[in-house]
């Protein structure tokens, strides 16, 4: 709920700068906005009315005859084709409903009928933390703009928060393994800081390979530790 609530600010900001051609200004804060849906992607497959991939499917992931809406349809525009291409979709159109599909993820995970239980939280973390060191590591995520690393740290806070969310239970059965995760989390946290600049990071075409298999084998170390909390807080 509390990131909801600064994704549609933080959304409105990147469709307005979009819908006044203001390229550097949407540029700058597509990493921004997006910080707060990475943040709870650990979730994203519980959301409502296929609200994932309206927002968030990436082109390679595109089917025949599928509509591509959502942040990576607008990247591509911002840094590939320009606004409003030729014979493309149109740029203010693809912002409003980007902004239209925020609100409405933001109505239904508020809704009284949109529950989550605790296994599917921590089933969620692993899950992501597992695409983050197998598949995203490569920049796949964030083909055009090179701001993956944005999206990883903001993976990573919500996979230590959905940890959080169930600590309790936890701390009750295995309170060793909550302690070995608190230390895989630092340790990743530790890496990504090291690619800060200024209140971001740098963009992701300036990492090498072998920084790049240092981070996935840090995140892999994290998500063996995170997979085995669903086991552990699973209805007995």
């Amino acid at each position: 709920n509390s990131q909801t609530d600064a994704l549609i600010p933080a959304t409105q900001v990147f469709v307005d700068a979009v819908k006044k051609g203001d390229v550097n200004a949407a540029k700058a804060q597509f990493p921004i906005a997006r910080t707060y849906y990475e943040r709870i992607e650990p979730v994203a497959e519980s959301f409502p009315d296929d609200l994932d991939p309206r927002i968030d499917l990436r082109e390679a992931d595109l089917e025949p005859g599928q509509k591509w809406t959502g942040f990576h349809a607008l990247e591509k525009q911002l840094w590939v084709t320009g606004l409003n291409p030729p014979g493309g979709p149109d740029s203010a159109a693809l912002a409003d409903q980007l902004l239209a599909d925020v609100k409405e993820l933001d109505a239904g995970v508020k809704a009284p009928s949109w529950t989550i239980d605790s296994t599917q939280i921590a089933g969620g973390a692993q899950g992501l933390l597992d695409e983050v060191g197998a598949s995203k590591i490569s920049g796949e995520e964030d083909i055009f703009s090179h701001t993956d690393l944005w999206d990883f740290n903001a993976n990573v806070q919500g996979s230590q928060t959905a940890v959080a969310s169930v600590r309790p239970i936890l701390d009750e059965r295995n309170p060793d393994l909550g302690k070995r995760v608190d230390e895989q989390f630092a340790n990743v946290e530790a890496l990504l800081a090291k690619y800060r600049k200024g209140d971001g990071f740098v963009l992701y075409d300036t990492v090498t390979e072998p920084q790049r298999q240092e981070l996935s084998r840090a995140i892999d170390a994290l998500s063996k530790e995170v997979s085995q909390v669903q086991g552990v807080i699973a209805p007995q």
